[in-house]
């Protein structure tokens, strides 16, 4: 017994079969505005300035040095800066955060949580920033209009 399928059968299975399969949308990975480079953690950039021909002709573009290590407090830096729309933002050793013209990096502004935040006597966040000296990660958000924020944590205390 041979089975006939009938056209509009066949237009519907294509339906199926096509509306099932994943589009992958095209992204642009040229902003590094979370750990990892992207929500996935994808490490990866689409841009094209560096690529195998060419990256052993890599050269330090600029050094910033923050000037608040603190050898005897065993301070570090441990987070992974952010880049948005040309401007990169990093956490010094003593947690100030940093806005770096990525291009130059000449500093575009500092932000001190140890000297700009007042505390209640009562709170114990009010302990000197030292007794947590590392920040592990910056990250961004916007609500895609003219709301931009970075946060980032400095002892008990989450930034924005």
């Amino acid at each position: 017994m041979q089975m006939r399928l009938y056209p509009p059968m066949i237009f519907v299975a294509l339906i199926i079969i096509t509306s099932s399969c994943k589009i992958k949308s095209e992204e642009t990975y040229k902003n590094w505005n979370v750990y990892g480079g992207s929500k996935d953690a994808s490490h990866y950039s689409s841009l094209t300035e560096v690529d195998t021909n060419n990256v052993t002709n890599l050269q330090v573009a600029w050094v910033y040095a923050t000037g608040d290590i603190d050898t005897s407090n065993h301070s570090q830096m441990q987070c992974n800066p952010i880049v948005i729309d040309e401007v990169m933002y990093v956490t010094s050793p003593k947690l100030k955060l940093l806005a770096l013209n990525a291009a130059s990096g000449k500093q575009i502004w500092s932000f001190d949580p140890a000297t700009s935040i007042v505390f209640d006597s009562s709170d114990q966040a009010a302990l000197p920033m030292t007794f947590s000296n590392n920040c592990r990660g910056v990250t961004y958000w916007t609500d895609g209009k003219d709301d931009k924020r970075i946060f980032y944590t400095a002892g008990y205390n989450l930034l924005c």
